[in-house]
């Protein structure tokens, strides 16, 4: 058994018992991480595995009484919101965000993440330390919760941060700052996030193309942030350097915020620190193993967490897999591809070959931007801004190479994650040296090899996806694929177009430019490969649109009647020429009957009972039918479905949506006529088989 990291075997022992305890009831997890305890021969994995599954069902049972608290609120009604204010308002016009780590609602305290939407322009927070607000509280498509609050009326501050709280510091630099907001609201955005964490002025472009690029978690505070300061306490300042250091890894949470990324690094410089102070120095390899395993019994629901696994992962890959080896800068690349790219996959559905070399040449920039945003929160100045954004420029630029090497792809299977990264944690704590990095080089490409020898059908489908409020339908057949409009948010429908094996589109259809229906194609025509786009010159307005009219994509306007053939897949689109006084833009929404091999599909877009009045005259019959505008009962009138006479019906919505979608007249008229219903807010994303869908029950 190796020595150099004895706190591998407590660490390994941890997560097995963490990721067991949450599903204590079954036995056999339990059995599993006891087992792997067994193999490790230690009697502290025997007490860590413990630790780990107490944890976990302690925290469990904690999740689940939340849960029946928040069952308990009428949240028909407005709840009252009570929070600590740790950050500002993100303004998106005309919506501006608020975030806060917890709160209480109706007296009942909740440890859950909110999000607090105003539709008018929010007061400044200044030095306030609490928020106060009534609205209707409930989870989003994603299982976040957030309040709308639709009055200022509704909402106020109260209290004041002490004089000696380090978040007052924080907040008095970011409003000295922010005085040079109006002339460089970009550069005072990055200087902001660098120096302060405070990312809520970050635009989405910018956020985007750092993402792109795999570097994103330079450009927040993170733990560079907090190295480089500890690095420049101890250069600086060369007695009592340790206690210095001890003091600032206390100081910084508090100053920047408790987020994850700050309290891993401060974990890291603290125990440093500590151990110096103790005269007991550590090695890097078990200081890391020690960080990973103190933050994980502080946080244990951080096992699961996307950030906490890169931040481990990518710095284990550095020093047990790349350190070994002589060619160490190519070794470290190798190592950190390798890596993180199945976890980027799975969490992301994206990967970014390079992602790692583009973040060794942007560090000294990333840490030149920093030295300049730290001035400028001191003593603000035109000049400094300057130079933030002539770095920026630099930055953008290879993050656009990076990202040219990037895609989309399918996640790997849970079942490969668990197996690889498992099997590489009991070669770190088993094997040392050449050994151990190549075993835990083989382990955790499993993943990855897994993601690409991946099975996607071959046979024709339609795909209708979970999108939250919104319209994203595949038809796939073979290699050939075609979608109809995108649905709200990028971030919602690429991860689910990789997880169906489709990452190329022969067409894509956009019914009408409502955001519900356009607002995620802008960036998927910039990051899949798309042939054609199809778009209704009728009603084409607002801010989506006008992005699409700038696409490179080559762009079909769609006439009443224009047809298409997509390898087998056929289209026949249907744009009214009558415009209607009533909801026009719902009612100019172009309608799709696609026919594949035996099926036919009828796509609706928004369309109300104006314009079905007028295209049941065209006898669309159809096998399934795509419910228009979401289920709204302005929709699908007994005429029109009993035109179309379809067997089953598919209704695209959000969980607990606030218009009520689907509405139970529409619900009933489909019973009636004994069409089946599949539904994306109860059924999530919805696969259909065309060629293996049972008929036997349908009526003639």
């Amino acid at each position: 058994m190796p020595d150099d990291v004895p706190a591998a075997l407590p660490l390994v022992a941890l997560i097995a018992g963490l990721a067991s305890g949450a599903m204590l009831i079954n036995v056999p997890f339990a059995v599993a991480a006891l087992v792997v305890c067994a193999l490790l021969a230690r009697k502290s994995a025997f007490l860590f595995a413990a630790l780990g599954i107490t944890l976990a069902a302690y925290h469990t049972n904690i999740r689940a009484n939340e849960t029946r608290a928040l069952a308990s609120l009428d949240l028909t009604q407005f709840v009252v919101i009570d929070a600590p204010l740790e950050r500002d308002w993100a303004s998106r016009p005309p919506i501006h965000m608020l975030r806060v780590r917890c709160f209480e609602a109706n007296g009942i305290a909740i440890d859950r993440p909110l999000s607090l939407y105003a539709h008018f322009d929010p007061p400044p927070i200044g030095m306030r330390a609490t928020i106060h607000v009534e609205g209707l509280l409930h989870e989003n498509d994603r299982g976040e919760l957030v309040v709308t609050v639709k009055s200022p009326r509704l909402m106020r501050y109260s209290g004041t941060l002490s004089s000696f709280d380090p978040e007052r510091w924080n907040r008095a630099a970011a409003m000295r700052i922010e005085r040079l907001a109006p002339d460089h609201p970009h550069e005072v955005a990055l200087a902001e996030a660098l120096a302060l964490g405070r990312g809520e002025r970050l635009d989405d472009e910018l956020r985007d193309g750092f993402r792109r690029g795999g570097t994103y978690h330079l450009l927040v505070f993170s733990g560079m942030q907090i190295a480089l300061a500890a690095a420049a306490i101890a250069f600086a300042l060369r007695r009592h350097t340790d206690i210095l250091l001890l003091a600032f890894s206390i100081l910084a949470p508090l100053f920047i915020g408790p987020t994850a990324s700050v309290s891993r690094a401060s974990i890291g410089i603290g125990l440093y620190a500590l151990s110096r102070l103790l005269k007991r120095p550590t090695s890097l390899p078990n200081l890391w193993c020690v960080a990973a395993l103190l933050r994980l019994i502080i946080a244990p629901p951080d096992l699961t967490d996307a950030a906490f696994q890169l931040t481990y992962a990518g710095a284990g890959a550095l020093i047990f897999i790349a350190k070994p080896f002589r060619k160490r800068w190519l070794a470290y690349a190798a190592a950190a591809e390798l890596t993180l790219t199945p976890l980027t996959l799975f969490h992301f559905h994206q990967y970014v070959l390079g992602g790692s070399i583009a973040t060794l040449l942007l560090t000294p920039l990333i840490s030149t931007m920093l030295v300049i945003s730290g001035f400028a929160c001191i003593v603000p100045s035109a000049k400094l801004m300057i130079a933030i954004a002539a770095l920026n420029s630099m930055c953008s630029a290879i993050n656009d190479l990076s990202a040219a090497c990037s895609g989309i792809f399918a996640a790997p299977p849970v079942a490969s994650l668990i197996i690889g990264f498992g099997a590489a944690l009991v070669a770190l704590a088993c094997t040392r040296g050449r050994l151990r990095a190549v075993l835990m080089s083989v382990a955790v490409s499993i993943p990855t090899i897994a993601a690409i020898a991946q099975h996607h059908p071959a046979t024709p489908r339609m795909i209708a996806f979970d999108v939250g409020q919104g319209d994203s339908i595949a038809i796939q057949d073979g290699d050939h694929a075609i979608l109809i409009d995108g649905g709200p948010s990028d971030a919602l429908l690429l991860p689910q177009l990789a997880g169906q094996g489709i990452r190329h589109l022969d067409a894509v259809f956009l019914t009408h430019a409502h955001p519900d229906h356009c607002g995620a194609l802008p960036a998927l025509l910039d990051r899949v490969p798309v042939d054609q786009l199809w778009i209704s010159p009728r009603r084409f307005t607002g801010d989506c649109a006008q992005q699409l009219l700038g696409t490179a994509v080559p762009i079909h306007l769609v006439h009443d009647r224009d047809s298409a053939n997509f390898g087998a897949i056929r289209v026949e689109a249907h744009a009214l020429p009558h415009t209607f006084r009533r909801s026009s833009e719902n009612n100019a929404s172009c309608v799709l009957r696609v026919q594949l091999e035996r099926r036919r599909i009828l796509l609706t877009g928004d369309i109300e009972r104006e314009a079905e009045s007028q295209l049941i005259e065209r006898n669309l019959r159809a096998d399934i039918l795509k419910v228009a505008h979401h289920g709204s009962r302005s929709s699908s009138t007994p005429a029109f479905l009993d035109s179309v006479h379809p067997h089953l019906a598919v209704i695209s919505c959000g969980r607990r949506n606030l218009f009520g979608h689907p509405h139970d007249e529409v619900l009933e008229r489909l019973q009636e006529r004994g069409i089946r219903v599949l539904r994306t807010d109860r059924d999530r994303t919805i696969a259909i088989d065309l060629r293996e869908i049972d008929t036997s029950h349908w009526p003639d």
